[in-house]
Order: structure tokens, then sequence, then C-alpha cells
């Protein structure tokens, strides 16, 4: 019996949703080097997972071993939150500003360091601890505008008063983190074990988030060079310390130059907020309509992220204590005591004729209350005999 194609009825055709961008792996830490590897690499650059892997390729012997050695002793450490030890190169004659410009076209990276003395072959014209310092704030400038977190270390005092991290200061280059230790041989290594503890957040976990304050750093043996003096110092410029605390080895972080964890958080929720609405635009597989509808969706999508970083205990519900608002400050200050952020949008109906012409949304506004961390307590106990 000769049968028709049941399609001739009815057709049905299958639409997959074009992929969208995957999360930004902010946990991704750059170690810049002038080392050769013992294995040639083809690539501009090397990832890791592990610190043998980079033994094979590196040698045992090499500061970037040595390097990978305490990113991957923390617990936890970048790999918790997704990330990878990502070895760089440097060009010849290229000093660490220009290296980070030319990574950050590579791949994404949250923050780098550098496993070589600064100053050695940099800026013409500088010597010594001067050239070093010109560097390393070179490099600071850098990392600020293309907001990536930068890792340096002190190991002298005259850091804290004019030097490295008073420089930093100095400029409000809050993506570059000093962290300060006198012994001897122990600043590199509390250097990049910190960095891997400090950016080993998995933010799509709950309550995740974290700060650096009284975290102990695996592999650095405490800080017995410090004073009360030299704490006020690092202090006042925001560089973090690792005394020994009422027996305990323990960071001390201050916030001078913005705590660590604000930077790092904010460096994570802006590229979520990125990536949320790319992937909202992508998505459709017709188009998204210029009307409330169509911003209900974008709006949504960044929801989703605010929501997610409540979730993780990066924002958190609470009182407005700033003058500003948007849109109705009534909406505004319920949101954000209720939810801890506010999202909102013009009406489309009141969109500029220009804008409506290119196709853009109109602006969307997002405000969200800092879930903040306790480091410190003060404690009055009355006594009544």
């Amino acid at each position: 019996m000769t049968m028709i194609d049941i399609t001739n009825v009815v057709n049905i055709s299958v639409i997959v949703p074009p992929a969208g961008l995957a999360p930004y792996s902010v946990n991704n830490l750059v170690c810049f080097t002038k080392e050769t590897p013992v294995v040639v690499q083809s690539a501009t650059f090397s990832a890791y997972t592990s610190a043998s892997a980079v033994a094979t390729d590196w040698g045992s012997s090499s500061a970037t071993y040595l390097a990978a050695l305490a990113v991957f002793a923390q617990s936890p450490n970048i790999l918790t939150g997704g990330g990878m030890f990502i070895v760089i190169p440097l060009l010849s004659n290229e000093v660490l500003h220009q290296a980070i410009t030319r990574a950050a076209k590579l791949l994404y990276f949250g923050g780098c360091s550098h496993n070589y003395t600064l100053g050695v072959s940099g800026p013409t014209g500088y010597t010594g601890a001067t050239a070093a310092n010109l560097e390393a704030t070179q490099a600071a400038t850098v990392a600020q505008a293309a907001g990536k977190l930068l890792f340096l270390s002190a190991a002298s005092e005259a850091d804290l008063t004019s030097g490295l991290a008073y420089a930093i200061k100095t400029a409000s280059e809050d993506h570059a983190r000093v962290v300060y230790h006198s012994a001897t041989g122990q600043a590199d290594g509390f250097r990049w074990g910190y960095a891997s503890r400090g950016m080993s957040t998995n933010f799509s976990g709950s309550n995740t988030a974290q700060t650096m304050n009284l975290k102990t750093i695996a592999g650095v043996t405490v800080d017995d060079g410090i004073t009360q003096t030299i704490l006020t110092e690092a202090k006042a410029v925001g560089c973090d310390i690792y005394p020994n605390v009422a027996g305990a080895p323990c960071v001390m972080s201050y916030g001078a130059n913005g705590f660590f964890d604000d930077v790092y958080n904010l460096q994570w929720i802006v590229g979520a907020l990125e990536v949320a609405g790319f992937n909202y635009l992508r998505g459709s597989g017709t188009k998204i309509p210029q009307t409330e509808a169509g911003m209900d969706g974008l709006k949504s999508a960044y929801r989703a992220v605010c929501g997610q970083a409540v979730k993780n205990g990066f924002i958190a519900p609470g009182a407005w204590t700033g003058s500003d608002t948007f849109g109705s400050p009534e909406d505004f200050r319920r949101n954000i005591s209720d939810f801890g952020f506010y999202i909102y949008s013009g009406p489309v109906a009141l969109q500029a004729a220009a804008d409506r012409a290119l196709r853009a949304a109109p602006v969307i506004q997002i405000a969200f209350k800092f879930a903040g961390a306790i480091h410190s307590s003060s404690v009055i106990v009355s006594v009544n005999k």
C-alpha cells in the first residue's frame, strides 16, 4: 500500500537556540615569567591545574614551579572557583604593564602577578628599588584600567611609608593588592598563596563569598617582624600582613585601599552581568521586541545575577544610606531593604527617537547593597557584685 508522508499534514521543525557564552572564569590566575621552559611551549600561554604539571614543563627548581606550589597548596584555591594557573612568558624587553595589556587580548583572567624581580630590565633610566616601583606602579595603572587584579609584595617597611604600597594607595588603584612580609624569602610565597586563597570563591554556590581577614596561608611562616608600628603603617595604606595573632598565624586585612573581597566580588558581578545580558540578547531565535515585555526579559537576566549575588553572600538586604536614588525612591529603598538590590529602566515610550532607531535598550540602572563583613569586635562587660 502506498503511503503519503505525514509531513504533508504536520511538519515539525526543531529549533536549537544559539549557544551562549560561558561565565567568565574570574579565578584564572596568570603568572608572568622570564624563565625558559624545560618543555618547549607551542602556544603563547600554558594553563595548569596542578603543580606537578608545572614542574614537568618548567622544572622543579624554577620560580614558576615555586609559584605554582604556593597556589595549589591553599585550600580552597583557584580550582575551587573553576580557575586555572596560567603561565605567560614575557617577550624580549617587555615589562609588566605591557605583558598585562597583551595577555588581556589573549584570554580572560581575573588576577595576575610576576615571578621575577621587578626593575632588573625594566624602564630605562631607573635602577634598583626605583625601577622596581616604577614597573609595579605602571602595571597597577594598566591593571586598574583593564579591571584585572594585580598582586604585588613588599618586604621593606619603607614600602609602607613612602615606597610601593604607599604609591599604590596614593593613586587609589584598588585593583593592585600589596601584601607585606618582612621575612627573607617569604614575601613571594605569601603573595601567590594569598592570590590563590583570595580567588577561590565559587560564585555559583550558597554563602561562598569570603574575606581574606584572619585566613591562614598554607606554606607561609608567620611574620615575626610585625610590630605595632608596622601594623599601623600597613593599615594606613591598606596593605595586608601575616602576623602572629595570639598564637595563630593569619592574614590581617585592611581596607584603606579598598578591601580585597569588595574589589574581587565587583569584578565577578560585572562579568556575570555582561554575560547574562549577551546571552539573553543572543538566545532568542527571532528578535526581542523594543517593548516593555522585551525590557522585562532583559532585566530578568540581570535580576538572576543579582539574586545569585545575594545567594553567595556578596550582597544582602539592608538600608540604603546614600542620598542618590533613581526610579521611584520608594520602590528603590523598599527593594534594597527587602531584596538587597533594585533594577530600573525608563519607559520605552519615552525613549529618544535616535536611540530607538539604533535599536538600543533604554538605560538599565542597578543598585545593590554590599553584605560587608565583620573583621573585629569590641565587647563591654559589666560586673555586679
